[in-house]
């Protein structure tokens, strides 16, 4: 089995749902049987977590990042370490007459039962950097000036110090 990719990104912002995909090929000569499992159940939900997918051939997993609260600080985001685990097993020959829904229905028994055999693979989730606030920004929403307390506009402020600096040149 090829996962492709092998590590899932998902960008800014991220206290909004988004979806990414995980491409399953099936490069061997028989049918597997998957199932997706997360380390973060309730961050993600992933369409399909169980399917079939027949001899050479692909499916398409698609997994949805429900967001983060907006409280989420960027620290708290670097140190997630979400990650899915991809669990991969040949059909058993005494399931190979089970039509899919049965056999699906039957995961736990075929994970318990073929254990020895079963295929794990990890992909890990990356975290795009939150976008950047330019330094004038971050200045302004840290401290606010006494002019802009007052609600002095940029162009007041403006003809304020041309007039102090023409005043100031005056009295010299």
């Amino acid at each position: 089995m090829r996962i492709v990719p092998e590590e899932l990104a998902f960008k800014a912002p991220l206290n909004e749902q988004s979806t990414e995909y995980i491409k399953l090929e099936n490069d061997g000569g028989q049918r597997l049987i998957f199932k997706v499992r997360t380390s973060a159940p309730k961050s993600y939900c992933v369409r399909p977590n169980v399917a079939i997918i027949e001899a050479h051939e692909s499916t398409e997993v698609q997994v949805v990042f429900l967001g983060l609260p907006k409280s989420t600080t960027e620290d708290e985001i670097r140190q997630r370490r979400d990650k899915f685990l991809i669990v991969t097993l040949p059909v058993p020959a005494d399931y190979a007459d089970m039509n899919d829904t049965k056999l699906l229905s039957n995961w736990a028994k075929l994970e318990e039962r073929y254990k020895d055999v079963m295929v794990f693979q990890k992909v890990k989730v990356s975290y795009s950097a939150m976008p950047s606030q330019k330094a004038s920004d971050r200045q302004g929403s840290t401290s606010t000036s006494p002019a802009r307390e007052q609600g002095l506009n940029p162009t007041t402020l403006l003809v304020m110090t041309l007039v102090a600096l023409l005043l100031n040149w005056l009295y010299y």
